[in-house]
């Protein structure tokens, strides 16, 4: 672990007429530094924390997490130099575990380090990167990954939600997007240890906070983590687009269908626009889908809609009450039509409530009609 502990004389002499002590097979010397330090007082302990990186804490808080009860003849064998107090009648049994490498990790560390080292623990090793990375600022985090090499690069922005993916995505130009896009169709997923090991390097290079950085301004760490992606790469690639701008969306599905039709075909699947609503969905969806949605973003959706989706406005309106459409075209009629940004952002919202009720079981949507299919009709 660290230079620090070297300095620690570990040589003192055994008591006099002391036996043995059997040491755990198992014990690594991880094991051993983690007993030592947390047998140390808060003060002394925390001198040595601060000359450790976030690897070797991480380290010492997992060591020390896998130990059951430390017995004070154990800690004698592994820090012979606190003999004295460990063997004292007053010493009681030193416990392992979770919640206790969770108490000597805060008294030794301060508070914020503390806590990201033990998230990082909790969540599988790195998963807590990925929920603060979704936190980072989109253009901080947009300059960030295009500066990586593309399988780096494709690595990070499949692990993030697809909205945040999109929102990155929509800062890069055309170009970038459709190579990067394209990587994480196409690439296998990224082995633990590959993933673990970038999951570090962001840690350090992007996350880790600046001198005299307050916690408000690392971000709400109570906020929930956004939806893992999930599904093979082309549906993800997909579900990301999905997020997009349409004139983005549009270019990014011809680029890929003219690249990798096999490619642009799966991603093209998993793509759910506004503009075919009245395609894809079974007249109970609309009803539930109606039911549902914030009225605001609805009639924004379909005030936008009676330029760019005239036939999905009237399938909505097909399957409502006549009285319920008189009411929406009377507000309809007072209402100005909305930038393409809001618009579109209301029509994104429509179609993310339908897959939630997809998701929900509430009804099917209608496959998608491929290309062949239609030729031959």
């Amino acid at each position: 672990m660290s230079k620090a502990l070297q300095k620690m004389d570990l040589r003192a002499p055994k008591t006099e007429g002391r036996s043995e002590i059997h040491m755990e097979t198992w014990f690594t010397r991880a094991h051993k530094a983690a007993i030592v330090l947390a047998s140390l007082s808060a003060e002394a302990a925390a001198e040595i924390v601060d000359e450790m990186s976030d690897d070797e804490l991480r380290n010492f808080a997992k060591a020390f997490s896998e130990l059951k009860t430390v017995s004070p003849q154990l800690l004698e064998a592994v820090a012979e130099e606190f003999l004295a107090a460990a063997s004292s009648p007053e010493q009681t049994d030193l416990s392992g575990g979770s919640d206790e490498a969770r108490r000597v990790l805060t008294m030794m560390a301060k508070e914020e380090r503390a806590e990201r080292i033990l998230a990082d623990m909790g969540g599988g090793g790195d998963s807590a990167v990925w929920t603060r990375v979704e936190k980072v600022d989109d253009e901080v985090l947009a300059q960030y990954v295009q500066a990586q090499r593309m399988p780096i690069a494709a690595t990070i922005l499949s692990k993030l939600s697809y909205e945040k993916t999109a929102a990155v995505l929509n800062l890069a130009d055309a170009e970038y997007s459709q190579k990067v896009l394209l990587e994480v169709a196409r690439k296998k997923p990224s082995s633990p240890d590959a993933i673990e090991a970038i999951a570090n390097v962001l840690e350090e290079e992007l996350l880790k906070p600046a001198p005299g950085a307050s916690a408000e301004e690392e971000g709400d760490e109570d906020a929930p983590a956004a939806a893992a992606p999930k599904g093979n790469a082309g549906a993800k690639v997909g579900e990301i687009i999905n997020y997009l701008p349409g004139v983005k969306r549009d270019a990014l599905l011809e680029h890929f269908k003219q690249i990798d039709p096999e490619v642009g075909a799966e991603v093209r699947r998993a793509v759910l626009t506004f503009e075919e609503l009245y395609t894809r969905m079974p007249a109970s969806g609309a009803t539930a889908l109606l039911r549902d949605l914030d009225r605001d973003v609805l009639l924004k959706a379909i005030k936008y809609g009676e330029g760019n989706a005239p036939e999905t406005v009237e399938f909505l309106f097909g399957n409502i009450s006549k009285r319920m459409v008189e009411q929406y075209k009377e507000e309809l009629a007072e209402m100005e039509t909305p930038s393409e940004e809001d618009g579109e952002g209301a029509q994104r919202e429509v179609t993310t409530t339908v897959r939630e009720l997809v998701a929900a079981g509430e009804f099917k949507l209608i496959p998608l009609k491929e290309p062949d299919a239609e030729e031959s009709a």
